[in-house]
């Protein structure tokens, strides 16, 4: 069951509210069920593009576990962290640097990692227009028009901004910089254009070329990260450890082909986490001066 326009609303709005830490975190029943409420990033170029990739693993894991359930995609990658560190999500599917924002400032716990194409890792990329004189990034590509995704977004912001600072660069003065375009608005500019270089992730490029959203020969890869761990599968402090051992449990047990019959392109299953396997997005989040030393 879901209603998305109630728990939409919800999660657009706990942008403005301030963030506080919870107590205990009580389950809802509805008509003498259990109630989850889940949010996932936008992982396609919309979200509800994202939502109908992805609701069947959702509803696959209410089912399993008798309950009825909302789910919501919202528009940036910092909403989900921040709904979920309102209350206004049971679980949630988070971006990495959102996980890690959210699990410093209210405890928020990390229960899976996604894997794509069989591996829980992927990688931050920055793409183009073809043809540009750059042979190294960033040195090559002084003075271009840069965009990036919201603060937010682990690939698309805070990995290759802490790799512009980490050595030596400043992103604002040293590109023609803008901030807060989704993945597919940067490869919609490129495709155009409108700008030189913009952020994505390699999930997401594999997905829209896929998809027929991406035209490769009109959008090449400039730059890619080290290794990165993927998206965390997120509960709230204080959840039940009943319901998240089994909530983990159930995912984690999704053999492959399963699980790819229930998720968006590429993504198939999950594996055990915890907070220690975000180590490097937090390094990313302290040389950004996001996240205390």
């Amino acid at each position: 069951m879901i209603t998305r326009r109630r728990f939409g609303a919800l999660a657009a709005s706990a942008l403005s509210l301030p963030l506080v830490a919870r107590a205990a975190h009580g389950q809802q029943m509805r008509d003498g069920k259990l109630h989850l409420r889940f949010a996932i990033a936008p992982l396609r170029p919309t979200p509800a593009i994202t939502v109908r990739e992805f609701e069947p693993v959702f509803r696959y894991l209410a089912g399993e576990l008798g309950a009825t359930y909302e789910l919501v995609s919202p528009e940036s990658w910092a909403a989900v962290s921040v709904a979920m560190s309102n209350g206004h999500v049971d679980l949630g599917w988070l971006g990495p640097w959102g996980y890690v924002l959210a699990n410093q400032r209210v405890g928020t716990e990390v229960i899976a990692t996604a894997k794509y194409r069989g591996k829980p890792s992927y990688h931050a990329i920055i793409e183009g227009r073809p043809g540009l004189p750059i042979k190294e990034f960033p040195k090559d590509a002084k003075g271009m028009k840069l965009s990036l995704s919201d603060q937010g977004n682990t690939s698309g912001w805070l990995i290759p901004y802490a790799f512009l600072v980490k050595n030596g660069i400043d992103p604002r003065d040293f590109f023609q910089l803008r901030e807060g375009a989704t993945f597919g608005n940067n490869v919609s500019m490129i495709q155009q254009g409108l700008i030189d270089l913009g952020s994505n992730m390699d999930r997401g490029r594999n997905g829209m070329i896929e998809a027929g959203e991406m035209d490769p020969a009109k959008v090449v890869v400039y730059w890619t990260s080290q290794e990165l761990p993927n998206d965390a599968i997120c509960v709230p402090k204080g959840f039940d450890p009943a319901l998240k051992a089994k909530i983990r449990d159930i995912l984690v047990a999704l053999p492959e082909d399963k699980a790819q019959a229930l998720m968006g392109s590429g993504y198939n299953g999950f594996v055990p986490a915890t907070h220690a396997d975000y180590g490097t997005i937090e390094e990313a989040g302290r040389i950004t001066g996001k996240l205390k030393s």
